[in-house]
């Protein structure tokens, strides 16, 4: 047990990289210091014992040990680099307390011969000599413990002994008096050590806690500047290098583009395949982009699957529109996730300082325009915000005034366009359509105040006002004749409209059986669970569905079959070159086919001509809406056109005919 635990005591651990750096580091300027002080101190000896003692004990045994220190001394300075390794630098600790051990016992051996030779004050020398030198070496060894107490058990012990053994007063006090130094020397050597060894375990830990903290700092940067999915900048880094670059610009009388990214149907496939699909998606669109940006471009994901881009590079800010058509056809490109292939677009919204803003503010909301503009319009394109979007935005600025402060009993009335069984020539329901006319702006086109009325959230205002006056006039129509009501996507996102129109349809007496609620693809797809949710309702009351504009926007065939529906209309953007485009003609036959089989009523929007007609009738289509059979008018003035026991228009006679 006592000899494991000096075994102990003399052994260099190697298990605390921390420690033996700072051990070396401590050594590597005390130790030449120590070779050097035994040095001087031999060739002292040497010289005064030179004509007393034999020459073999004062030149020819010191020399080595002089060239041992000079060469320890040279190896020492050397080794700082050599240290940053751990395994050389625990070799030269080991090898250190081995030197200490084996130099220690030779000096002290050496003195020892000198000792017969010479009067006391020879011997006090070298008393002198033995006593300090090893003190001074143990001083110099605290921070290796293991070298300090090799050092006192192979020199300082047996020099105390040997000295206690002459006999000579004067040596034995000497003696004893190195041997009382010694053990408060040793005291303070474990005490000292143990001191330094907690040290560097406290450095060490202070160490691991500052980079913990600088670990933790940088994620908390991470999680504060960077989206988590798709690894770009998020919604805060990008506004805070919009403010750089903002403030940078005005400093410069600078240029630079805002850009707004969204991807076009992709909440449709979110639904459909799941938020994995959706992410994966999100995933590879941040890889895309990626791809196509280029220094002094800034890429963000602002949230969901809109991206933003800024522009400060006045190369690439001349020439963004190529930008935003390289973005666009890249994400036309199909994504292949699992086997599932799916296929989507992304539109963008460009708006540049100083032109189209000077304020942050502005250039967002001008960004979202052109952005919203682009989606309306020709989804999957890029636009630039404009003059002309300008005048716009102030014309839709003035809409909401007038819309907000508008009688709605008086300045708003119903349009009815019938729906023609063209194998019958029966018109048995008619889509109402709302109609605004303003005491201060005049007639506003439908297409205007709807999107008006959308931005300000007046449009379920108009929807209940516009449902109530068309129930009114049902009261004096036939029983069989139906009506076509159009609800918006705020409708059928809103619980409280949804109740009120119920409520409205009650109070009217008209059977519900006799109504049939439009629903476009967008507005399906802004909330699907809640939109199939509201049509379900709807339909247990009593209510038929029909899913207007089908095949304009990005529902998929999956989702028809999921939703309650009755009829589907078809968009006109296929009538219109139905006649020249075998695409259209295989896109209405395939819908037609498609309704047939699920049971669905087939109604086909936007006919205008006889040859439209025509070509319908060849596909199996029969019940159609359009300019061909009359304009959406007035109650009043629909029912001569579309009553043909009465001598209804000549125009809805041939198409019958046809």
């Amino acid at each position: 047990m006592i000899f494991s635990k000096i075994r102990d005591l003399l052994s260099v651990p190697g298990d605390n990289p921390e420690l033996v750096q700072s051990q070396v580091a401590a050594l590597s300027t005390q130790i030449p210091m120590l070779y050097l002080i035994l040095l001087l101190n031999t060739l002292g000896i040497s010289v005064t014992h030179f004509y007393i003692a034999p020459i073999w004990l004062t030149s020819y045994l010191p020399a080595p040990f002089i060239a041992i220190c000079i060469y320890r001394i040279a190896s020492w300075a050397t080794f700082r680099d050599a240290a940053q390794i751990h395994e050389v630098a625990v070799q030269r600790l080991r090898g250190t307390v081995h030197a200490s051990a084996i130099l220690g016992a030779c000096f002290a051996a050496w003195s020892c011969a000198l000792y017969q030779y010479g009067d006391l004050y020879h011997q006090a020398h070298l008393a002198f000599y033995t006593s300090i030198s090893v003190i001074v070496g143990v001083f110099c060894l605290m921070q290796l413990r293991a070298a300090a107490l090799a050092l006192t058990l192979t020199a300082l012990l047996p020099s105390v002994l040997f000295l206690a053994s002459t006999g000579e007063p004067i040596m034995v006090a000497i003696a004893t008096n190195v041997a009382l130094v010694s053990v408060a020397m040793m005291r303070m050597l474990f005490t000292q050590y143990a001191d330094f060894a907690n040290l560097i375990e406290t450095q060490k830990q202070l160490t691991f806690r500052h980079r913990e903290t600088l670990q933790l700092s940088d994620m908390n940067h991470r999680l504060a500047n960077l989206d988590m999915l798709t690894g770009l900048p998020n919604r805060r880094s990008f506004f805070v290098e919009f403010d750089a670059l903002m403030k940078h610009s005005k400093e410069k009388r600078r240029s630079f583009v805002v850009a707004l990214i969204d991807l076009d149907g992709f909440k449709a496939i979110n639904d459909l395949h799941g938020h994995a699909a959706g992410d994966r998606l999100l995933v590879e669109t941040a890889h895309r982009l990626n791809a196509i940006v280029k220094p002094g471009i800034v890429l963000a994901r602002l949230g969901g699957d809109e991206f933003a881009i800024l522009i400060s590079d006045e190369q690439a800010s001349s020439d963004f529109t190529s930008l935003g058509e390289t973005i666009c056809e890249a994400l036309r490109v199909s994504f292949n996730f699992n086997n599932v292939v799916v296929t989507i677009s992304g539109s963008v919204g460009f708006a540049m300082y100083p032109d189209a803003g000077a304020t942050k503010e502005v250039l967002l909301e001008h960004a979202d325009y052109a952005l919203m503009y682009a989606k309306q319009k020709n989804r999957g394109s890029a636009v630039v915000f404009t003059q002309e979007h300008e005048t716009e935005i102030r014309m839709l600025n003035r809409l909401d005034q007038a819309l907000r402060h508008a009688n709605f009993e008086t300045e708003f009335s119903v349009a009815l366009q019938p729906i023609v069984d063209t194998t019958t020539g029966a018109t048995k329901i008619f889509e109402a359509l709302s109609r605004w006319e303003s005491p201060k702006l005049g007639i506003i086109p439908p297409s205007d105040f709807i999107r008006a009325a959308e931005r300000s959230e007046l449009v379920s205002r108009i929807t209940l006002n516009i449902l109530r006056k068309t129930l009114a006039q049902m009261e004096n129509w036939p029983a069989d004749t139906n009506i076509s009501f159009n609800l918006s996507a705020r409708d059928i996102n809103s619980s409280e409209t949804i109740l009120k129109i119920l409520a409205i349809v009650n109070e009217s007496g008209i059977e519900p059986n006799r109504l049939m609620f439009e629903v476009t693809e967008t507005a399906v797809m802004t909330d699907f669970d809640q939109a199939s949710d509201v049509l379900r309702m709807l339909q247990r009351f009593g209510i038929k569905i029909a899913l207007d504009d089908f095949g304009s926007g990005y529902s998929s065939l999956g989702y028809v079959h999921r939703l309650p529906l009755d009829v589907i209309k078809i968009d006109q953007v296929f009538v219109t070159d139905i006649e020249t485009n075998a695409s259209s003609r295989s896109i209405v036959k395939t819908i037609a086919s498609l309704c047939t089989n699920l049971e669905l009523d087939c109604v086909v929007e936007g006919v205008e001509t006889q040859g439209q007609v025509n070509a319908l009738h060849d596909l199996g289509c029969t019940v159609l809406q359009g300019y061909f059979f009359a304009k959406p008018k007035g109650p009043e003035a629909i029912w001569p056109i579309v009553d043909l026991t009465k001598g209804g228009d000549a125009q809805l006679r041939n198409a019958v005919s046809g």
